[in-house]
């Protein structure tokens, strides 16, 4: 599809950088999408909660079930701090969502990060469906993992305190951090699936490899965007509720993605494209 006499073609590749100009500063670039994309942010995020209500609703229930309510005290404040804690988890690198519109949602921002144009609807939509399939698979193995951990977590917690057993507080720590690099994978996982033809066991092998060789970075930018949720909504949570829909997912996604990206194109397109094998085939 070519557009309108040119225009919007979302086949072109992007101007990109010059080639014999000094490369911008990649936090300075950043900025320069945020401020270029904002409000095609903002309709992508609307975009994205509209198709996620079922996900989000489910996602605040499992956060306010039994798995939370007792695993480290009776207090209010810990109950509290420990619901706040797994729900910013959960939105800020999404692990309960709707796997076919996360992939629609993660093309557009992907498109974004390498600077390249992107029609929010037509694009969202396109690759919603293209990915349905390896989406759903996603999202039912999430809710299976999520449902799991969470459970043998309060189970490890609950016996530690009632027992004083070293070896289920171990445990319990063991699991926590197997959680925390589950959702690091979540990082590679839909921008994978978007931009390769892989298999999902190819997808979560390669997204284990990422989220382990990088884990002190991708643990930074999981915690930042961990605090980007949590600030709009401990400043003063009515902020947080307003600009939840309008434009913290899609802000999130953003850094994600572009975090992410140039590591997906150094280690797999670069190489492929050096090793002859076409392994890019969903641009």
């Amino acid at each position: 599809m070519a557009g309108f006499f040119g225009l919007f073609d979302y086949t072109k590749h992007g101007p990109g950088v010059p080639k014999d100009g000094p490369p911008k500063p990649r936090i300075k670039v950043f900025f320069e999408i945020l401020g270029r994309k904002f409000w095609n942010l903002m309709r992508l995020n609307l975009l994205f909660c509209l198709f996620n209500i079922p996900a989000i609703i489910t996602m605040i229930y499992i956060v306010n079930s039994f798995y939370f309510r007792k695993m480290l005290s009776d207090s209010i404040f810990i109950d509290f701090v420990l619901k706040f804690a797994f729900g910013s988890i959960f939105l800020c690198i999404p692990l309960i969502t709707i796997g076919p519109a996360q992939a629609g949602f993660t093309y557009v921002l992907r498109n974004y990060a390498r600077e390249e144009h992107a029609f929010i609807w037509w694009d969202f939509k396109e690759n919603t469906l293209k990915n349905m399939k390896q989406g759903l698979i996603v999202s039912i193995i999430d809710l299976f993992i999520i449902l799991v951990i969470g459970l043998d977590i309060n189970i490890y917690i609950t016996m530690g305190k009632d027992n004083g057993n070293i070896f289920f507080t171990l445990a319990s720590g063991f699991l926590i951090l197997a959680f925390i690099t589950y959702i690091m994978m979540h990082m590679y996982i839909y921008p994978m699936m978007v931009t390769f033809k892989l298999s999902i066991k190819q997808i979560y092998k390669n997204a284990l490899i990422f989220a382990l060789i990088g884990f002190l970075p991708n643990l930074g930018i999981l915690v930042i965007c961990a605090l980007i949720l949590g600030i709009t909504f401990l400043i003063y949570p009515p902020i947080g509720i307003i600009l939840f829909p309008l434009i913290t997912m899609s802000l999130i996604g953003l850094i994600t993605n572009f975090f992410v990206y140039p590591k997906l194109k150094k280690y797999m397109i670069d190489k492929a494209e050096n090793t002859g094998k076409n392994a890019v085939v969903q641009e």
